[in-house]
């Protein structure tokens, strides 16, 4: 079956929070459609496990901003845990969901 081009399967494309755009390196913002000449597939997905993703690569994590780190790595998941650890050592367990990307202007 052959995949059809659009920028929300590139490998300079970037999904955005805010309204569901494509953040193109080449582009900038553009629709989930848009195409452009330099459109290049992205390789096979790998599993979570083997991109060896840790906890605070996900969405359900939620980072303790108490010491007002710029990058703070303590906090809990929303869906399983009530204490705070170390969002950096744990790996990602089954309900991972990888961060978007959030543009801040």
């Amino acid at each position: 079956m052959k995949q059809k081009k659009s920028c929300s399967n590139c490998i300079k494309g970037s999904a955005v929070l805010v309204n569901n755009d494509i953040l193109c390196r080449e582009k900038g913002i553009v629709s989930q459609d848009y195409v452009c000449r330099k459109h290049r597939f992205n390789p096979e997905p790998k599993s979570f496990k083997e991109m060896n993703y840790k906890c605070i690569d996900c969405s359900n994590f939620i980072a303790n901003n108490k010491d007002n780190e710029t990058e703070p790595s303590n906090g809990l998941c929303q869906l399983f845990s009530v204490r705070e650890f170390n969002g950096r050592e744990k790996s990602a367990c089954s309900k991972f969901v990888k961060k978007p990307i959030s543009i801040v202007s």
